[in-house]
């Protein structure tokens, strides 16, 4: 790698790559030989690495990614990929222009982590499962279905899959994600969905295939909070947004956030909310048709 690095990097430009009128460059690798260069470029870049591994040299910086792995490349990143072993490795990657990421960044406004993706050593990167990268490839390939001429729609189509990559995959980003072991990232993105939290603390030794006393080592040291508070946390916000957004009543509240001990579920939510179930619905609950 030290000997690879050295060499000076190349930059790309939007100008010469990515169609004005759709704003995008889509290209599917089955091979590494013509992306093996270091480079750098203006514009932003997403990759999955559809199937098998490579090694993704980036800032100077060594990543093994196996299939499911997806990457978001800022302008400024200096990166290049090398074959990992005998692994083959497919590979789709789709380029966007500055002020498409600004338009999108600006429509999703302050609550989403901009400033976290774009800053940082390292690009953040996430792994699917491999349900998701299925889907997500499918997603991507079909781009290759939009006649050339049909620009406008191209353009849109584009428009719909970023916000849909970057609201699902990178709207939850910390300080220590890009430290987290990528196992951990996909349990806690499946532990989020309303099946799994509401199951429990069984249903998330399930998921991980790990035993309770490494799953709480690795809690308290990624997010200072017992498995169990995770899950309660899950929960107990679940039952807050029900609370404000729907007219189910206390009870049946309780039980949709996966409580089955309605004492259990008021002593949490007071002592996370400070008020009961009750009055946080009294103070935060709005109504177009007044009762």
């Amino acid at each position: 790698m030290s000997m690879q690095t050295k060499q000076k990097s190349i930059k790309l430009y939007s100008e010469d790559l990515i169609d004005r009128e759709t704003e995008i460059h889509y290209a599917f690798h089955k091979s590494l030989k013509s992306i093996t260069t270091i480079h750098t470029h203006n514009f932003y870049e997403l990759f999955l690495v559809v199937s098998g591994e490579v090694i993704h040299v980036i800032n100077e910086k060594m990543q093994k990614l196996s299939e499911g792995s997806l990457v978001f490349i800022r302008k400024q990143d200096i990166h290049y990929y090398k074959q990992s072993g005998e692994s083959e490795c497919n590979i789709i990657n789709l380029a966007f222009r500055e002020s498409t990421l600004k338009n999108l960044f600006e429509y999703l406004s302050d609550g989403f982590p901009a400033d976290e993706l774009l800053e940082g050593k390292t690009p953040v990167h996430v792994f699917l499962t491999s349900s998701e990268r299925d889907i997500l490839s499918s997603k991507l390939q079909n781009l290759n279905t939009i006649p050339r001429n049909e620009k406008r729609q191209i353009k849109t189509a584009l428009r719909i899959l970023l916000f849909e990559i970057f609201i699902k995959y990178f709207s939850q980003i910390n300080e220590k994600k890009g430290d987290l072991p990528e196992w951990l990232d996909s349990l806690t993105y499946e532990m989020q969905k309303k099946e799994n939290f509401t199951r429990g603390i069984k249903n998330l030794y399930i998921l991980s295939n790990r035993t309770p006393e490494h799953l709480s080592r690795v809690f308290k040291k990624y997010y200072n909070i017992s498995p169990t508070g995770y899950i309660n946390e899950l929960r107990l916000n679940y039952a807050a947004n029900l609370l404000t957004n729907s007219d189910e009543n206390i009870v049946q509240v309780s039980l949709d956030a996966g409580f089955e001990n309605l004492s259990h579920f008021y002593h949490l939510f007071k002592k996370k909310f400070t008020k009961s179930p009750a009055e946080f619905r009294n103070q935060n609950q709005k109504s177009i048709i007044p009762f």
